[in-house]
């Protein structure tokens, strides 16, 4: 289902993300990796992006390490190859492969940092992903995660609202698939507060560094470490 889902919306997947946002998802995503870069201390890393999409978080990465004068490879994995189409032309400078987080195609302790943003609440088995995931960084590997949840502040429920009842109706327009947007506010209901998953991650081989939530609280950003 996630698979047909995203092929389903994928050429206005970026411009929806933008409008529905304000832009705010590109501030997220730098302040992001940013945040992660604060714990990483290697010259030349090896970065996977895991459920990548059309590959903005491959591209923000690339630019804020160059930033700091790192030199990267990169590599992403995506479910849906409508989406990675559009990926390799944003980020041809990157490896992408089909595939899921539940059988990452690559060997044991192969990098220095994996990001997930916004694909965790869809992956069929969160768990066996996790797993995975652990297994493909190297020991001390970070791990970046930036998703929805929902948030009790008065901010976060007015975000809440909006997730659920406007954004379905502009992805709706702009993509002709009113019901992608939908599962959009049905996964992050179904999905387990910052607290909650980071004791997940915890149970399977992970230390949480830092937690936190972005402007208007509808996003938190989480870094880990494979320990």
């Amino acid at each position: 289902m996630v698979r047909e889902l995203f092929n389903s919306i994928a050429e206005r997947y970026d411009l929806v993300n933008r409008l529905t946002t304000l832009g705010l998802d590109k501030r997220w995503r730098r302040k992001a990796c940013e945040t992660a870069l604060t714990y990483m201390d290697v010259k030349k890393p090896r970065v996977l992006d895991v459920a990548c999409g059309t590959g903005d978080m491959i591209r923000c990465m690339k630019k804020r390490l160059e930033r700091r004068g790192i030199s990267a490879k990169f590599y992403g994995l995506d479910c849906s190859e409508r989406m990675l189409e559009i990926a390799r032309k944003k980020v041809p400078f990157a490896e992408l492969k089909v595939g899921n987080a539940e059988d990452i195609p690559f060997p044991d302790g192969s990098f220095d940092l994996v990001s997930v943003a916004f694909g965790l609440r869809n992956f069929s088995d969160r768990e066996k992903a996790i797993s995975e995931i652990h297994r493909v960084l190297k020991q001390d590997g970070i791990l970046l995660l930036l998703e929805f949840s929902r948030n009790g502040s008065f901010l976060g429920k007015l975000a809440w609202f909006y997730t659920r009842s406007v954004v379905p109706i502009i992805g709706g327009i702009l993509t002709g698939n009113r019901e992608a947007y939908n599962h959009l506010w049905r996964s992050i209901e179904a999905f387990p507060s910052p607290e909650e998953l980071s004791r997940e991650f915890e149970k399977r081989g992970f230390e949480v560094l830092t937690m936190g939530w972005f402007f208007p609280r509808i996003a938190f950003v989480m870094v880990l470490r494979k320990v």
